[in-house]
């Protein structure tokens, strides 16, 4: 047989062909591939009527299309797999692939050479090459499938996969386990699993993860998406599960992570200079030596089809326990967790064009902790102080339809549910909580100061549409709506936290006799907040995925955003309506042979308004400090006061439920970010590739919580001769964009001479900046993709984050409050805060590589450097006496300005992360045992630092003219990098 070799490319992405032909524009569905070409003959012409048939390996689906009459032919909405092609016509042989993967990201473009049947019989083609760039792209994405971390050392976390993107960092420790993109806050990023959005809406911190054996593939997008995707000013991971095949298969793995073989943190020891006596100077302050952190995960799955060729099951079952004991300066923490997580995919193939899947799953999951005082100069235990749980997870599903209308159509419809709990509760009820102020020495017995009930839910609904308008044009448009609820029951122990001080007896205070303490003082510290609060997001798009010449292709989306919000009572006080996000990429192919891309897009991206503002603004939350004389203790443990005799404090929120008009400028802006990459890549061979791409993004617009009172007070007297009866300086606390005006609904002197109605205030008499943040970079990349048995990727990024606002959270204080930080709270908050901002790392280098051995044994590795974070000092303020009534929260230190970022940084820090991989057959059953060591060298460079370099003195000292005194814990690590620790694992299969 005689035959006629033609070049195929099988890639995750769109690619020209060898030939110089255009791929034809097309549209992409988060969660399906889609596979295209084009048919031509020896000599380059084009040959239509090619009946051109796919076969999914696993699951028998077949789909058949006929090339038209520009020799193009292809299969949108297929489920990432593995396929076999065949192309026939009349008078040519017949051309045969026997596998083409075909994935989620991108377009897999296979182009077809036919040659006369006197030339050829059949066809056959095996191990066609990779793509190495995909020259229709403008997006800044990073796919991460099974294969890849077969290979390479990760941790089992959605997080640990999105750090291996250029242009993302580590957030700090104060949000958990979360990764910052593009310099945003960690509370700027969407998740999406199978189609379906499970971020938390309440904080953006995070979304549902599940357990990890069940994912299959994950889109990192770090910029440039397209106008489908929203809601989201930092990146974006679209994870995928596994389905089930034609072929039953079961199988069981084993994580363990022992506590045994995990170093720890380096101890904090703190100078203490009223220590130096009996201790000669200092104490520990972090006893990390004894902390205790391990984890071991069992899986059970199965997967088969119910009905042959028709309706597929993939099912997991996940046994989870985990240990995370720590011990501070005073306390003591043993946290443990048994759970049970389960997830299910179905897939139902009601013909070949048309599909339903259902995804579904329960990660719910609580974690027992027993809080104990603890003795760092001894190492000693104490009493037990209570009990909590920490609840989290909760059970979520998805349907979704695909079908195959016509030639020309294509649609897809979703329906979901996502549940989340964050509650953190005591295990028993206290109905008095006294502690020691400042200390936190507890004189009652509870677990949590201030226990919380929090229940979110998620009804997401999605309908798009494919339009084949072309060969050079396709239509992708659709709505999104998704229906939010959120449940908080909130409330300090009690309802009223007893906050002893000023005691005279501090021997007795550290054994918890409050009787014998002889304290002068007590802070009546109330926090009161409950309700259901409602948030809805819709949003209507259209993209254009146009060929404007065979080399240049242009994705012209747009897209329109609506975000409400409503109070406790039902009512809207955020209707943001017609935000238009426009979206615009150019992708062209320099010489027309698939090597060489050069890219640019420019886009706006909007970011709704956190469901926490409705909870902590537009309820009735009680939050008030009062400081009395003691004139006598109860035998409960409260104190005997005279209401009447308040010595000091504050009402930062006074139990009532706002107007909504009082509480959001009648006339802002969303948040929202506009950003430009330019970007250039180049295939050096048949394996290597290099990229240079620059980014940089500009927050436009943020909203924040601020109070108004000084500068409406200011106003009144200005324009009206007349006070603000309501101005005590925490009152009016105002949803707007800082440093533009301000337009409020109010009676302002409570019915004075000023008439209730709407007032402007200029921004002139507020004296609030704009909020900004800023971020530049530009990454390097040179990849090898893994061929001859090895594999390298290496990014150096260069970035630079700077401004006055980190974003919807604030690492500097270790506030999640999203959209409510104190950043904005009063005027003199806002002195000194432009600078080099939390998520800036100058310079940071990621590198994966891998070997393969033998056919058994592959060994990996995963290498990570980055300059450390900006660090700042915080203190009490001078001259504002409203900003100094938060305490260390200003930019100041010793009564001087201390900008942003300007008192250096923390270490530079690097790690190597190590895998080996074995796999062998006992009895014809595979086996893969696998070890990995993540930070092999134990490096301990610390990561974060206390940042707080002054005490508050609570009320006392209201306006700071006392000096203050330095607190010994300022600049002391809060935080080291992860130390060494081994996983091992054994995965068996049927």
């Amino acid at each position: 047989m005689k035959s006629t070799f033609f070049r195929s490319t099988l890639a995750a992405a769109a690619v020209a062909s060898a030939l110089g032909v255009a791929a034809p524009a097309m549209a992409q569905d988060n969660s399906k591939g889609y596979l295209q070409g084009q048919s031509t003959d020896q000599s380059g012409q084009v040959v239509s009527e090619v009946t051109v048939t796919i076969t999914n390996l696993e699951t028998g689906l077949t789909r058949s299309s006929t090339t038209n009459e520009s020799g193009n032919f292809r299969f949108p909405l297929l489920p990432p797999g593995a396929y076999s092609l065949k192309a026939e016509k009349s008078g040519y042989g017949t051309v045969a692939e026997e596998r083409v993967n075909v994935g989620v990201a991108g377009t897999t473009t296979i182009n077809l050479t036919m040659a006369t049947a006197d030339a050829m019989e059949t066809l056959t083609v095996r191990g066609s090459s990779v793509s190495m760039i995909d020259t229709t792209s403008s997006e800044s994405q990073l796919v991460v499938t099974q294969d890849f971390l077969e290979k390479v050392p990760v941790p089992r976390d959605i997080a640990s996969v999105a750090l291996l993107a250029p242009g993302t960092t580590k957030g700090d420790s104060s949000f958990g386990n979360l990764t910052s993109f593009g310099g945003a806050s960690v509370g700027e990023n969407v998740y999406y699993v199978n189609g379906l959005n499970v971020t938390n809406f309440r904080n953006g911190l995070g979304g549902a993860e599940l357990p990890f054996e069940m994912y299959e593939t994950f889109e990192v997008k770090t910029g440039g998406y397209s106008a489908e995707y929203g809601r989201s000013t930092g990146g974006v991971v679209n994870a995928t599960t596994k389905s089930g095949s034609n072929e039953f298969e079961a199988g069981f793995s084993a994580y363990f992570e022992p506590d045994s073989l995990r170093e720890n943190a380096p101890d904090t020891i703190v100078t203490d200079p009223n220590a130096i006596a009996e201790l000669g100077g200092y104490e520990y302050y972090g006893l990390n030596h004894n902390d205790k952190i391990s984890e071991t995960n069992y899986n059970l799955w199965a997967s088969g089809a119910l009905v042959q060729d028709k309706l597929f099951f993939f099912g997991l079952v996940n046994f989870k326990d985990r240990t995370s004991d720590y011990t501070g300066n005073t306390l003591a923490y043993d946290r443990d967790g048994s759970d049970v997580l389960y997830a299910l995919k179905l897939d139902w193939y009601i013909t070949p064009d048309h599909i339903l899947e259902f995804t579904g799953w329960d990660n719910s999951s609580d974690l027992d902790t027993s809080k104990y005082g603890f003795d760092s100069r001894t190492e000693t235990r104490g009493e037990l102080f209570g009990d909590y749980v920490l609840e989290r997870g909760g059970q979520s599903y998805a349907v979704q339809y695909t079908g195959i209308v016509s030639d020309d159509i294509t649609i897809s419809a979703l329906y979901g549910v996502n549940k989340a709990t964050y509650s953190n509760v005591n295990a028993a009820n206290t109905p008095v909580g006294a502690v020691h102020y400042p200390s936190g020495r507890q004189f009652t017995q509870f677990g949590l100061n201030t226990p919380s009930v929090m229940e979110d839910e998620r009804k997401a609904y999605r309908f798009d549409v494919d339009w084949y308008v072309s060969m050079d044009h396709t239509l992708r448009f659709g709505i999104d709506y998704e229906d939010m609820s959120a449940i908080e029951e909130t409330a300090r122990v009690g309802n009223t936290l007893y906050q002893y001080q000023d005691c005279a007896n501090m021997d007795a205070v550290t054994e918890g006799d409050l009787l014998n303490a002889d304290c002068a003082r007590v802070r009546f510290n109330t926090y009161v907040n409950s309700g259901s609060f409602q948030t809805k997001s819709s949003a209507f798009y259209v993209q254009d995925t146009w060929n404007v010449t065979d080399t240049i292709t242009a994705r012209i989306g747009l897209r329109n955003e609506t975000f409400e919000n409503y109070n406790k009572a039902g009512e809207k006080f955020v209707d943001v309506t017609d935000q238009w996000a426009p979206r615009i990429g150019l992708a062209w192919d320099v010489f027309g042979d698939g090597e060489t891309k050069a890219f640019a897009n420019y886009g706006r991206y909007f970011l709704p308004v956190a469901t926490n503002t409705n909870i902590r603004l537009a309820g009735d939350e009680l939050y008030t400090i009062y400081i009395y004389d003691v004139l006598g203790i109860n035998d409960d443990l409260s104190p005997i006061v005279d209401e009447d005799a308040i010595l000091g404090g504050a009402v930062y929120a006074d139990g009532t439920l706002k107007g909504t008009g009082e509480t959001v400028d009648a006339d802002f802006d969303p948040m929202y970010q506009d950003e430009f990459i330019l970007g250039f890549e180049q295939v050096l061979s048949d394996n290597w590739s290099m990229g240079v791409k620059a980014t940089y993004r500009d927050l436009k617009s943020s909203l924040e919580d601020i109070a108004i009172d000084y500068g409406f007070n200011e106003y009144l007297e200005a324009e009206f001769g007349s006070s603000c009866t309501a101005c005590s300086g925490f009152h009016y606390y105002v949803l707007t964009n800082p440093g533009d005006d301000v337009t409020v609904t109010t009676d302002p002197d409570y019915d004075g001479p000023l008439e209730y109605g709407q007032y402007t205030i200029p921004g002139s008499y507020l004296g609030y900046p704009e909020a900004k943040r800023q971020y530049a970079a530009v990454d390097f990349n040179i990849r090898r993709a893994f061929a001859d048995n090895w594999m390298v990727d290496a990014t150096y990024t260069w970035s630079h984050s700077w401004g006055n606002n980190e974003g919807f959270v604030r690492s500097d204080n270790g506030q999640t409050d999203a959209g409510l930080t104190t950043n904005f709270d009063q005027p003199g908050l806002t002195d000194g805060a432009y600078g080099n901002l939390p998520n800036d790392r100058r310079h940071m280098l990621k590198v994966q590589s891998a070997y393969q051995f033998t056919e058994a044994l592959t060994l990996g590795a995963n290498f990570r450097w980055e300059t450390g974070r900006p660090l700042s000092a915080f203190g009490l303020h001078g001259t504002d006496v409203f900003a100094s009534w938060y305490g260390a929260e200003s930019f100041y230190k010793g009564g001087e300005l201390v900008p942003r970022g300007s008192v250096g940084r923390t270490d530079n820090n690097w790690s190597l992360d190590l895998t080996a991989r074995y796999e062998l057959n006992v009895n014809d059953i595979p086996v893969v045992l696998r070890a990995d060591v993540f930070n092999v060298f134990n490096n301990d460079a610390v990561t974060e630092r206390n940042e707080v370099a002054e005490y508050w003195d609570g009320g006392a000292n209201p306006n700071g003219t006392d000096s203050a005194a330095e607190s010994y814990l300022y600049n002391l690590p809060d935080a080291y990098q992860t130390p060494r620790y081994f996983r091992f694992s054994v995965d068996v299969r049927f």
